[in-house]
């Protein structure tokens, strides 16, 4: 048998909030009576009790008549050389020492000695964690000296920091201390200080999880017995670490409490006091229900007399009674499904009412109702509250994520002790027909063929098949205004950020700006996970080219500004690009090359075939000209069929125009007056390859991209290319000996066709050094490029005594002690 008690549990007692968004909204951290803690305690088996509020007894003598109770508090001291704070559980004390302690706090090193001195009890709570931001690698090393018992268990943060705890303090050797104690100049205590023990708690501030981690002894029949298994170190953690999920809905359990302490009986008749109350409470039988109209419900009657519920609050109310209706009818949960129940709640309304007036707003923009477009938003306001919870769950769970990376290689023995997923590459494109998703879904399926592990994120209606691939079902998906065709998905962002934090990968990549790639920079904030962006898509140039509105143009320059400047690494796909960044404001040293692959044994010239094009058209030209992308204003078309159209009518050429898009309609008209013109539509696979093996000159006039994997394809297949001296593919063609570089004017390009089509010696000798060209360009150089590096800062090592004591000599703070 054995004895449980947890050591790190909160009263109301405990009110000076350290989680921001208690802060924020005025609550204190607990609103759970001592006597309560005690009924919970006993509930889930802990055979004696204890209550740890912040610098405070008051909730644990409120309990000490009952029976198997002790005195304990969580104390806040600091290392007085720099503020640092430190939590520090002391346990079993009495009031006069209380008293003591309240007067000493405000130094660690006397703290420490007192409780030498007196034998007090006492464990350095959630050592990993930093309360004031202040706590460094030098500080654990101290703490290392000054202490021998550490809370390596709890219930509330996240397992990440209890498994570093574990694995930094209980690998501790002779060596170690005594050269740290000769560089901090600090006495440990014990006759063998590296040997350290280990406590467990709950943290818990809510009353939902008292219990849900301990600290178990032997068996001890009182109090006193515990206490003294606990003195001679005969102790042990035990239970789970807490999780997001488990903090968030501790967060709702306070905020709820907080909002009806406040608001009293009328923190139930409106839509913030029903959503908190819904969310966290949902088998509590209520009083209000909708009816076929809503304004009759006497429950709201009262509240609605005050205040007319917009159409907006309204549909926030259906939806959640829709979700409460769901619960009901669900089987009785555990207290862990009880946190994945309150999730799915939040994110569905979350995730539902979001999409619905993100849509609106887009309309009422899209009709110049800006007023009413800003309203939309407004209306917002209650269920941001609602998911608010969970985006500060997932920000304090990880706030420390740099402090933990720098402490595993910090300590050589730990180093490699968090786990890690490889990286994750999001996009807003993948199934559509364009190079990003080529290049994604290229990259993808190498990766797995190496063994890499990658893995690409997606929101898309397709199913899913590639086993590299996570793919998100949409909430549901809008059209972009002023273009109109391409449609955006909505993503299930409380789901996606879940997704990220259990993974736990290197880094994140962001291909694209869209709501999947918000949500990706989202994480990245939340989670600490650095964030590499690929900068695809020349957008502005996009939106300057559909809209002719330079201040939109403007717009999505600062946008795309905001979004890459959180990055810690952009790539780029050509130097122009490169450079067009730098101008825009972006450090130099940042910005990567990163090119493109080719498949050469896909796009090759042995796959010529004379028959071809006679499917698609009975005129036999001497040439064949081809483009292949996607058929859209930003790829300069209109340009290509004025040059076109330009020639004499009996010059003996046929285009043809593969790809699909919105421009195509306008296209097919203009086809319409050369019977030499074809629009064959998208073709993918073999059809493709011979495709490009089958013409004779390769066209691709748009001004706008930033690579054009297209150009690579038909070097490959042994095209002279013929591009624009704008954007990425004037780089991809050697001017005169792989192809023609010219700049879009009236003529240029008409004028360019004539010269290679009266040469057939000269398209084949540029056809041959285009393919040699474009085998230069592999597939596995651009995956070692993006993925094959650790995105990690490592701390620079210290590796002997003496350096770190010059270091110190010159104000340098060591950075590691190691042989």
């Amino acid at each position: 048998m054995h004895s449980k008690v947890d050591l790190h549990v909160h009263s109301k007692h405990s009110d000076r909030p350290s989680e921001w968004i208690l802060r924020r909204i005025g609550s204190p951290e607990s609103f759970v009576e001592p006597q309560e803690v005690y009924r919970r305690a006993r509930a889930a088996g802990m055979d004696f009790v204890t209550i740890s509020d912040h610098n405070c007894i008051t909730g644990a003598l409120e309990i000490a008549h009952l029976d198997g109770t002790f005195l304990s508090n969580e104390v806040t001291t600091y290392f007085p050389e720099d503020g640092c704070k430190i939590h520090c559980l002391v346990v079993g004390i009495t009031e006069e020492q209380f008293d003591f302690i309240e007067r000493l706090r405000p130094d660690i090193y006397e703290l420490r000695d007192y409780f030498v001195e007196e034998d007090v009890l006492h464990s350095v709570a959630h050592p990993f964690f930093t309360v004031n931001g202040r706590l460094t690698p030098t500080h654990v090393e101290k703490l290392l000296l000054l202490f021998n018992r550490f809370e390596g268990l709890n219930g509330s943060r996240d397992r990440r920091a209890s498994d570093l705890v574990n694995a930094v303090f209980r690998n501790l050797t002779p060596e170690w201390i005594d050269r740290a104690r000769e560089l901090h100049r600090i006495d440990p205590i014990g006759e063998a200080p590296w040997v350290k023990s280990f406590t467990g708690g709950s943290d818990d501030h809510s009353g939902l999880y008292v219990g849900s981690a301990y600290t178990e002894t032997p068996h001890a029949e009182t109090v006193q017995e515990y206490l003294e298994h606990l003195r001679a170190g005969r102790h042990e953690l035990g239970g789970r670490a807490g999780s997001s999920l488990r903090l968030a809905h501790s967060f709702y359990e306070i905020a709820y409490s907080y909002y009806r302490d406040r608001f009293g009986e009328a923190a139930g008749t409106d839509l913030v006091g029903e959503i908190f109350k819904g969310l966290i409470k949902p088998a509590t039988p209520r009083k209000w229900s909708f009816g076929a109209s809503l304004p009759g419900v006497s429950k709201f009657r009262g509240y609605m007399a005050r205040r007319r519920l917009g159409s907006a609050e309204i549909e926030i109310l259906e939806r959640l009674q829709d979700l409460l209706r769901q619960a009901e009818a669900a089987p009785p949960r555990s207290p862990k499904s009880d946190d994945r129940a309150t999730f799915d709640r939040a994110s569905q309304l979350a995730h539902l009412l979001g999409h619905a007036f993100v849509e609106r707003f887009i309309d009422h923009g899209r009709n110049g109702q800006l007023l009413d477009a800003l309203q939309t938003f407004a209306s917002l306001a209650p269920v941001g509250l609602g998911v608010a919870p969970y985006l500060a769950s997932f920000a304090t769970q990880h706030k420390d994520e740099s402090f933990l990376q720098q402490i595993s290689g910090h300590f050589e023995w730990s180093r490699g002790a968090l786990d890690h997923g490889g990286p994750c590459w999001l996009t807003d494109t993948y199934g559509d027909v364009n190079g990003v998703a080529k290049m994604i879904q290229v990259l993808g399926r190498f990766a797995r063929s190496e063994g890499r592990d990658l893995e690409v994120v997606t929101c898309e209606q397709a199913v899913c098949e590639e086993t590299w691939r996570k793919n998100f079902e949409p909430v549901g998906t809008f059209a972009l205004p002023e273009y109109e065709q391409q449609k955006v998905s909505f993503p299930p962002f409380l789901q996606v950020l879940e997704h990220i934090e259990n993974r736990r990968p290197k880094r994140l990549i962001l291909s694209t700006p869209g709501p999947l790639g918000l949500n990706g920079l989202m994480a990245s904030k939340l989670l600490g996970i650095p964030a590499h962006g690929i900068y695809h898509t020349d957008f502005p140039a996009y939106v300057q080219r559909m809209t002719e509105n330079q201040g939109l143009a403007a717009m999505t320059r600062s946008f795309l500004f905001w979004f890459y400047s959180q990055m810690e690494r952009i790539y780029v796909p050509s130097e122009a690009y490169r450079k067009d960044l730098i101008a825009m404001g972006f450090e130099p040293e940042r910005l990567v090359l990163l090119g493109r692959g080719v498949d050469t044994s896909r796009f090759d010239p042995a796959k010529r075939s004379g028959s071809f094009w006679r499917r698609y058209s009975d005129v036999e030209g001497r040439i064949r000209l081809l483009y292949v992308g996607r058929l859209a204003e930003e790829k300069n078309l209109t340009y290509l069929f004025d040059e076109f159209l330009a020639l004499p009518s009996d010059f003996d050429a046929q285009l043809f125009v593969v790809g699909d898009g919105p421009q195509r309609p306008a296209l097919e008209r203009r086809a319409q007056e050369d019977a030499r013109i074809r629009l064959t539509g998208t073709l993918e696979g073999e059809a493709l390859a011979t495709a490009y093996a089958s013409a004779d000159l390769f066209i691709f006039p748009s001004v706008t991209d930033t690579f054009g994997n297209v150009v690579l394809e038909a070097m490959a297949s042994g095209l002279p290319t013929i591009v624009s001296n704008k954007g990425g593919p004037a780089e991809l063609v050697v001017p005169g000996c792989t192809g023609l570089v010219l700049d879009p004017t009236e003529g240029a390009l008409a004028n360019a066709v004539r010269r290679l089509s009266m040469s057939p010696a000269l398209r084949r000798s540029m056809g041959q050094r285009a393919r040699s060209h474009a085998c230069r360009y592999d597939w596995s150089a651009v995956l070692e490029d993006l993925v094959g590096q650790d995105a990690r800062r490592t701390v620079p090592v210290v590796r002997s005594l003496e350096e770190a004591r010059a270091r110190r000599d010159r104000g340098i703070a060591s950075s590691e002690l190691t042989t």
